[in-house]
């Protein structure tokens, strides 16, 4: 039996240009059902703060490109696979979700890039929601 899990990561500004990383740590044998990004704060550096989601194969295969000072993901708003907001990435953009399932442990990423010295209000989040056996054992179908 499959259970679903979830799991969460916040990224908050902080004064200053820089590089922010939070990674979620999805385990071997698991599905990726979706993964949810919420803006919980505009950022507010001086002339940029870009997010990607992705995993070691593709740093932005899920979600690229994404505007958290304006336009892409406002405070209070969401994306997700199904609606990524025109910001989906090579892993989402076709008409389905690959890689979902991995056999391989993975790790799940979420980099926002702040360009600009001023800053320190924005808040972000990721959920990523997944499923995996709790035993590690999948039945197997049977051929009648």
């Amino acid at each position: 039996m499959s259970v679903i899990k979830a799991a969460e990561v916040s990224i908050t500004e902080t004064t200053g240009a820089g590089v922010y990383t939070g990674s979620v740590n999805i385990p071997a044998g698991s599905t990726i059902h979706d993964i949810i990004v919420n803006g919980v704060a505009l950022w507010t550096a001086t002339t940029s703060a870009t997010l990607k989601v992705g995993d070691a194969a593709d740093d932005d295969g899920f979600y690229t490109g994404v505007d958290l000072k304006a336009t892409d993901l406002l405070a209070g708003e969401s994306i997700s696979f199904a609606q990524a907001g025109g910001k989906a990435g090579a892993y989402i953009a076709n008409s389905q979700v690959s890689p979902r399932y991995s056999a391989a442990a993975r790790v799940i990423s979420a980099i926002v890039t702040t360009v600009g010295a001023a800053g320190n209000a924005g808040r972000t989040r990721m959920m990523v929601l997944y499923s995996t056996t709790g035993s590690g054992v999948v039945p197997a179908a049977t051929k009648v």
